[in-house]
């Protein structure tokens, strides 16, 4: 196997363990990797750690193989909080996605005081490596990435060991692996992890995109604290909810077979096509290789109840194993967030996805619906296939005319029904607050043409963005008698050009002909002047350089074959960049308070306000709708009590009143909250000279 450069890694024992700590000490820069027994940091424990300063060897401190320590032994406890002590003391902590480690090591301490991450910079090296290249998801691993960087030989040693921690069944559990094989292993990972640390800051610097990263840096202090803290979850809820969720999945079963006239495998789309070619009823669909196909993008097109049915039978199990069960088994939910998960920057999460938590409430028990009622469901149901391209997705209320209802927001008294999101609760003297953006993704393609002039001005005047574009594209008010259908299709055409769809697909959005739907966007975009200047200076850069850059600087690399999205990553970065930008704000904020920033979800952030402290309310609504671009962002506050499915009329929102002093206190914070304003100022101003504004 290939060690690492100069074949050099320490295994630190009892006897040379002062001399290890000495070296970490004398740095301010501290790189960092956690061996554990396990994924989850309160089920788990940590069993080594591997440390390097900027310039020493990598040392890898044993803590609880619990299988043939041999000839170096652990390290005892106290040793380990000497260790953190260390860590403690720096300024700054480098790691390849590093978050997941210092959760272990905060759990492992108990105790806030004694290792506080809120002084320090937290760098994640992952990041660095989503700002300076285009790499597939999968391809974002520590081994992926040496492999790219530094050549397959480097990557060398890293797969070899971990080839042997599977082959002995160590892989779950690294306790059981002996020191002398993780120990050189964790080194490694600290090792390269350095070397990833300053080639890519290179590449940051090379690319102009210092100011990004340095938000980057900021914000992985922010999500650090919201995973760690964790959301509240009312589990007895979700076991009984899970418990009639799964009954009405048996029930919605039996219906099947009745239609079907015999049992088969309802998740099989192979069956479910002899099933129904036995009706004589074809797919709408056809696979890449001509055969008919029976997954769901076929069955929402096909007028039987079988196709609801199977829809329904097979949501049910997805929301079951992917939300509901998992809520009944914990107390508190600590999600993932990745802000390395998207090319574009957005923020994604992980175990579970929270962007993707239903706000629609489940029907448990068979629905005795009249012929009007089923119309009027299969309406609303046609509607969000036509909005949506012939799709459904779980973040759809309608998901089927059965279960699924179109209310959004939970009421009580009714146990025939459940929300997931009944399941999120705030702790105990605090209320869940929602802040959401109104329109975030069209203000921002605005701000790329507009001046900051006519974008205050559109701001005073209160325009709805989608109201506008309803009247440029289709030249319909609010007085047409299908207003609320052009006002979608408004949205879909704008959404569909910030995306880059073509003709084909955005008359297959709009449900109407291509040459419809040239006129509907020719009319769009001639309603906002210099749009159309503003796209084709955009796929000019990249056809000619490749490359496209947002306002804060972050980069994209695009084939030219690629160049129709380029309007995509520019409006969804810098709306996630704006975001990341605002969510470090309000945590700054909020660090000396009892309240605190807890979930994010697209445009959306969710609160946690502690009892007497609501007048951080009307606060946090001026951070996010403050940004260092000067953009004109609107947001709409909602009270969710006593659970985020429940939404307290808007009527009853009170800015809270608080002393004339603590008003001065909170002024002056505002005052300095973007201290890169003026940075970010002169690159928009350059960039947008750049792309010809």
């Amino acid at each position: 196997m290939k060690a690492l450069k100069e074949n050099k890694s320490i295994i630190v024992t009892p006897d040379n363990f002062d001399a290890c700590v000495e070296v970490l000490e004398a740095s301010d820069t501290i790189f960092l990797d956690i061996e554990s027994n396990g994924f989850d940091f309160k089920d788990n424990q940590l069993c080594g750690i591997g440390l390097a300063t900027t310039d020493s060897f990598p040392m890898y401190f044993p803590f609880r193989h619990s299988d043939n320590p041999e000839i170096y032994g652990n390290l005892s406890d106290q040793q380990l909080r000497e260790v953190i002590r260390v860590l403690d003391n720096a300024k700054t902590l480098i790691g390849y996605n590093i978050k997941f480690d210092l959760k272990f090591l905060e759990y492992e301490c108990g105790d806030k005081d004694f290792l506080n991450f809120d002084d320090k910079n937290l760098v994640d090296v992952l990041v660095m490596v989503r700002l300076t290249e285009k790499a597939k998801h999968e391809q974002l691993s520590l081994t992926h990435t040496i492999t790219r960087d530094f050549g397959a030989e480097a990557a060398e040693y890293d797969a070899s060991c971990k080839a042997l921690l599977r082959k002995n069944h160590w892989k779950l559990d690294f306790s059981l692996a002996p020191i002398s094989l993780l120990g050189p292993y964790c080194c490694q990972d600290v090792f390269w992890t350095r070397e990833l640390y300053f080639s890519r800051k290179a590449a940051i610097e090379k690319t102009d995109q210092g100011l990004v990263w340095k938000q980057s840096v900021q914000l992985t202090s922010v999500l650090y604290d919201m995973e760690y803290r964790g959301v509240k979850i009312d589990s007895a809820y979700a076991l009984d909810g899970a418990k009639r969720v799964r009954a009405r999945q048996e029930a919605v079963l039996k219906r099947i077979y009745q239609i079907a006239g015999q049992e088969f495998n309802a998740g099989s789309n192979q069956q479910l096509g002899k099933v129904f070619e036995s009706k004589g009823i074809s797919s709408p669909e056809l696979t890449e290789k001509g055969n008919p196909s029976w997954g769901e993008k076929a069955l929402v097109k096909i007028p039987h109840e079988l196709a609801g049915r199977i829809r329904e039978h097979r949501t049910l199990g997805k929301m079951l194993s992917t939300y509901i069960e998992p809520l009944a088994t914990t107390e508190t939910l600590h999600c993932t967030y990745c802000n390395w998960g998207t090319v574009t920057g957005r923020l994604s999460s992980r175990n579970p996805n929270l962007q993707n938590i239903p706000r629609g409430i489940i029907n448990t028990v068979e629905q005795n619906l009249n012929e009007e009622e089923m119309k009027a469901l299969q309406g609303r149901l046609e509607a969000i296939i036509k909005a949506n391209k012939g799709r459904i997705s779980l973040e759809d209320q309608d998901l089927s005319a059965w279960s699924f209802v179109g209310e959004e927001t939970f009421v009580d008294g009714d146990p025939s029904k459940f929300s997931t999101r009944k399941s999120f609760i705030p702790r105990e003297g605090h209320t869940l607050y929602g802040f959401d953006y109104k329109q975030m993704e069209v203000w921002v393609f605005l701000s790329y043409f507009m001046n900051e002039q006519e974008l205050a001005n559109l701001k005073a005047q209160g325009v709805d963005l989608h109201d506008n574009s309803a009247k440029a594209a289709f030249h319909v008010d609010d007085s047409h008698p299908e207003w609320k259908f052009y006002r979608q299709a408004a949205k879909n055409l704008s959404f569909g050009i910030l995306y880059g769809l073509g003709l084909n697909n955005l008359a297959n959005s709009l449900d109407c002909t291509v040459p419809e739907a040239k006129t509907y966007k020719a009319d769009f975009l001639s309603g906002l002047p210099g749009s159309k200047e503003f796209i084709r200076s955009v796929i000019s850069k990249i056809n000619l350089t490749g490359m496209v850059q947002n306002r804060y600087g972050r980069k994209y690399w695009l084939p030219k074959d690629f160049s129709y999205a380029g309007i995509n990553y520019l409006v969804q970065g810098t709306s996630a960049d704006i975001m990341s930008e605002r969510m470090v704000a309000i945590h700054s904020y909020l660090r000396d308070k009892k309240s605190a920033l807890i979930m994010q979800v697209h445009d959306e952030l969710l609160v946690e306000v502690a009892k007497g402290e609501e007048y951080v309310v009307p606060q946090i609504r001026t951070l996010m709708e403050e940004n260092s671009l000067d953009i004109p962002l609107l947001v709409d506050v909602e009270i969710h009590d006593p659970s985020w499915a429940h939404v307290v009329d808007a009527d009853k929102i009170k800015e809270a009143q608080y002393p004339a002093e603590r008003a001065k206190e909170e002024t002056i914070l505002l005052e300095h909250e973007c201290e890169w304003k003026e940075k970010y100022e002169t690159l928009a101003k350059e960039l947008l000279v750049s792309l010809g504004k």
